[in-house]
């Protein structure tokens, strides 16, 4: 199964096999707590719960939070007080996520109003949700109940508030008031351009996975290669590096770059690449996902080819690497071969006149293990070797900044950076373009 199928499968599933028994979501559960001050309080507030009486909950157990503060059962009955007030209903968002296929993006079926309510509802929620998991990492509530207990009902809603953030994407795309649908591929990269907020959600989602593996180590045996043949009793750890590392992917920066660039991984990595220079240097999707440096212009996984082309990856090693807790992406992607796919084959990624079908310096490392790059450190394609970065010599920080300025020089009707520039303190790809690329390079940006 191609892995652009995998996140909306990935949150079905863990919703699916979740929700019944996961107890953030469980409206009925008996408390038995000693009666004095906070704990009757407490006491109260889920009295007032299981009687449907969520606003009185609600006064309940913000008072026996003013009286405790360590209260782990207070801050539990809040937040699923939290939960029914603001009428989240799981099941409705469930069959939303069950009509998608394909690369449809869940809940373009939802009206405006609905999707409002649960964005904020739920927004509400996980905000209340990450102060007990703040205090509870402080060691500052009584463990009676720890993020564990939630950690489940806690990453599906990050889930669902992704999908909530890419749907409101989908209204300003002329595809989605079509009767077949948005296309997830256009979604993800019309966000190019403010990509905070999606890579942010994104982040949650592989945070909290990272935090309780145990959830989803069955969707990753079932879904992913590599993880079958690992023993239970092992696979969560596997499936905690896996997903950290997609945490530390998609971590808070205050640098835009690295912002995009993040969401290229999201987007590349759910293979929906867009066949444009991403960075700057004039190359076309001239990365393959493996946390290295490919082309040797300095830069690790900053435009990167789809994943749908025919990347074989040493999925066991890389299991056991996850295994042993790595998080590194250059140990966790661990590429055997890469050839292209039909829509790669039609393409010259770095411009010296072979299109990809024919070209296989584009596709094939200088070193063919990974063993032999790793004692070399050098993870170049052949294609990278004839390439020149820096001509003009310029301090590193200087290089990579021209470089983001001119990925943002996008208008043909406004060019700030001719090509003799971009040749000039660049190089790379830039080198061998025409006048005619280079006016093509514009195209559908």
């Amino acid at each position: 199964m191609k892995l652009k199928k995998y996140l909306w499968i990935f949150a079905a599933s863990a919703i699916a096999m979740s929700i019944v028994g996961c107890n953030l979501f469980n409206p009925t559960e008996s408390v038995e707590i000693a009666s004095d001050d906070a704990n009757a309080l407490t006491y109260e507030g889920y009295i007032k719960f299981r009687n449907n009486e969520y606003t009185e909950a609600q006064n309940y157990f913000l008072r026996a939070i003013d009286a405790d503060s360590t209260s782990s059962q207070a801050w539990y009955g809040l937040i699923k007080t939290k939960m029914n007030l603001q009428d989240i209903n799981t099941f409705e968002l469930l069959k939303y996520v069950n009509v998608s296929s394909g690369s449809k993006v869940p809940f373009t079926d939802m009206n405006d109003e609905t999707a409002f309510k649960y964005k904020s509802g739920i927004d509400t929620v996980v905000l209340y949700t990450q102060m007990f998991i703040k205090r509870d990492t402080l060691g500052l509530l009584d463990g009676e109940i720890t993020y564990r207990n939630i950690s489940d009902g806690y990453m599906i809603l990050q889930m669902m508030q992704a999908m909530l953030v890419l749907r409101e994407t989908t209204k300003s795309l002329s595809s989605c008031t079509t009767p077949s649908g948005c296309d997830m591929g256009e979604v993800l990269n019309s966000l190019k351009e403010d990509p905070e907020e999606a890579v942010e959600a994104f982040h949650e989602v592989f945070q909290a996975c990272s935090d309780n593996p145990s959830s989803m180590s069955g969707v990753f045996k079932d879904y992913l290669p590599g993880f079958d043949y690992i023993a239970d009793d092992k696979r969560d750890e596997a499936v905690g590096a896996m997903c950290k590392a997609g945490a530390v992917s998609t971590e808070k920066t205050d640098d835009p770059a690295e912002i995009r660039k993040s969401l290229d991984i999201i987007t590349s990595q759910s293979g929906y690449s867009d066949m444009v220079d991403d960075d700057g240097d004039g190359c076309i999707d001239e990365e393959i996902f493996d946390g290295a440096d490919n082309d040797g212009d300095g830069e690790v996984d900053e435009d990167i080819r789809d994943k749908q082309n025919d990347i074989r990856y040493d999925d066991e090693l890389s299991a056991k690497n996850a295994l042993m807790g790595i998080t590194d992406i250059k140990y966790l992607r661990i590429v055997k071969s890469a050839a292209p796919n039909k829509k790669y084959e039609l393409y010259d990624l770095d411009f010296n006149g072979e299109v990809g079908g024919d070209d296989k310096n584009e596709w094939e490392y200088v070193y063919k293990t990974f063993e032999d790059r790793e004692v070399a450190q050098n993870h170049l394609l052949k294609f990278a070797q004839n390439l020149r970065w820096n001509p003009s010599g310029l301090p590193i920080d200087e290089y990579l900044k021209i470089k983001w300025e001119i990925s943002k020089d996008t208008d043909i009707n406004n060019i700030k950076y001719d090509l003799e520039t971009r040749k000039a303190f660049v190089g790379g790809c830039w080198e061998r373009y025409t006048e005619e690329d280079f006016m093509n390079w514009f195209a559908g940006r």
